[in-house]
């Protein structure tokens, strides 16, 4: 199984100097890789299917059992069960809004990580609510286009705990979208990069 990232690279030297809708293209490649496909969360389970969106877009899981993974090809066979997701770390991904649905029905999953990806955007801010009924810890940081609108569609993660948000290019006044926040999640804490290795 391959990855998405690096069959975008090698395209991006193929169509660097060409005519050619590059943003369409990639829009599409994008999404074939993300979207959710209903008959096989179905079949093998809403965490099943979680778990390859991520790790075919170069993410990682952590397990209900505490074990970690990071590569597609060690999943188990699809006729062996899997635990539950507690954990997903899209950092230099290439996951994006397109899979948030595969949030619904993780039951156990309560911490998500959103770190230089330039797929997330003010779409997937408001997809994170797929994640709202058991999502306790968020992070969202160095995602270039994520806005201060994206930013606050943040508060409808009601359980939230923990919220880390740093380095966020295109949000203009990060200070005022934390205010607005906290504002809505009265019982969540929310931090800086500072803030977070202090803790």
């Amino acid at each position: 199984m391959f990855k998405l990232r690096p069959v975008i690279n090698n395209l991006n030297d193929s169509f660097r100097h060409k005519a050619f809708p590059v943003r369409s293209f990639w829009e599409y490649v994008n999404m074939m890789f993300n979207k959710p496909d209903p008959e096989r969360i179905k079949t093998l389970g809403p965490d099943r299917a979680c778990a390859e969106w991520v790790l075919r877009n170069g993410g990682k899981i952590i397990w209900s059992n505490g074990k970690k993974l990071e590569d597609y090809n060690l999943l188990p066979p699809e006729e062996q069960s899997v635990p539950k997701i507690v954990a997903i770390d899209g950092s230099d991904s290439s996951i994006s809004h397109y899979g948030f649905p595969h949030l619904s029905g993780c039951t156990m999953l309560e911490k998500i990580i959103l770190h230089n990806n330039k797929y997330i955007d003010d779409r997937a801010m408001k997809g994170l609510a797929y994640g709202d009924a058991t999502l306790k810890y968020a992070q969202v940081s160095e995602c270039v286009n994520v806005t201060d609108v994206g930013l606050k569609e943040i508060k409808f993660l009601k359980k939230l705990n923990t919220l880390v948000l740093f380095n966020l290019t295109s949000v203009n006044n990060l200070d005022e979208c934390k205010q607005y926040l906290q504002s809505q999640l009265p019982s969540c804490k929310i931090l800086d990069r500072e803030e977070q290795v202090k803790c």
